[in-house]
């Protein structure tokens, strides 16, 4: 019989953390030696690879699908770790994935789908992710302000030197009549064209264009785009502000295409 049909509690101790089992390599370097003497970097590799049989991916894959599985399976039982979001939350209301994450924790018997308990196997992994968090992560409370950070095409590896390029510029826009700003707009992502201040008593910018993105780096990437053109920023309030919010979209798009080289190949 194979041994994941006898249930966890019946082979491990199921008020230990998964993995507990594991030897340190006398060796030295790969740290850990499974039941079956294959060797790992470390205890979240043990699960994610050996235990799941997913690919490790590059560092920053790797941390960020084993804090999105700490955050989940954290979210489902909030016994062992305390978190504030819904599952919902976690997987940005994407129907589809939630669907199939469902269906895979189910399947490797982690826990019964999103809307039921985990199992004592997923309990143990639970408790064994919450145990080997990075320093980097280990400041911040699981759940989104953990898992937020590595969404995106970059994964979170340039936002500092985004944030320093941005900085520099936000002080220069103060100055505009009007200017773009960075700004979540419900659950999404999104870029506001505030316009210049108006009213007699306490004058307030009005909102003259929004956009909202998916992720924070494809908000980014098109607010990169804009802070290079800041010398047009005037122009586009003056359109925006006289023609409307749609005039100003349409008028970036064929600017933003004219860019682009045509590959014909």
């Amino acid at each position: 019989m194979d041994q994941h049909e006898i249930p966890y509690e019946k082979r491990r101790n199921p008020n230990l953390p998964f993995g507990y089992w594991c030897i340190a390599d006398p060796d030295g370097y790969p740290h850990l030696i499974d039941e079956h003497g294959r060797r790992w970097s470390c205890l979240r590799e043990y699960i994610w690879c050996g235990r799941l049989g997913m690919a490790r991916g590059s560092n920053w894959e790797f941390t960020a699908t084993t804090e999105f599985l700490l955050a989940v399976l954290a979210a489902i039982d909030r016994r062992v770790v305390h978190i504030e979001e819904r599952i919902n939350d976690l997987f940005g209301g994407a129907w589809d994935g939630e669907r199939h994450y469902a269906s895979w924790l189910e399947g490797h018997k982690l826990a019964e789908g999103l809307a039921g308990d985990l199992t004592p196997e997923g309990r143990a992994i639970l408790v064994a992710l919450a145990s080997t968090r990075g320093a980097e992560a280990a400041p911040i409370p699981i759940g989104l302000p953990t898992v937020a950070p590595w969404r995106g095409f970059d994964g979170g590896d340039t936002q500092e030197e985004r944030k320093r390029a941005f900085k520099v510029n936000a002080a220069f826009a103060e100055n505009l009549p009007g200017r773009f700003i960075r700004e979540q707009i419900g659950r999404e992502w999104g870029i506001k064209l505030i316009g210049a201040p108006e009213g007699p008593n306490i004058p307030l910018g009005r909102v003259l264009w929004t956009m909202t993105f998916p992720d924070q780096y494809a908000r980014d990437r098109l607010f990169a785009w804009l802070v290079h053109r800041i010398d047009r920023w005037e122009a586009w309030t003056a359109l925006a502000s006289k023609h409307g919010a749609q005039a100003f979209t349409e008028h970036i798009l064929r600017l933003r295409f004219a860019d682009e080289t045509i590959d014909l190949g």
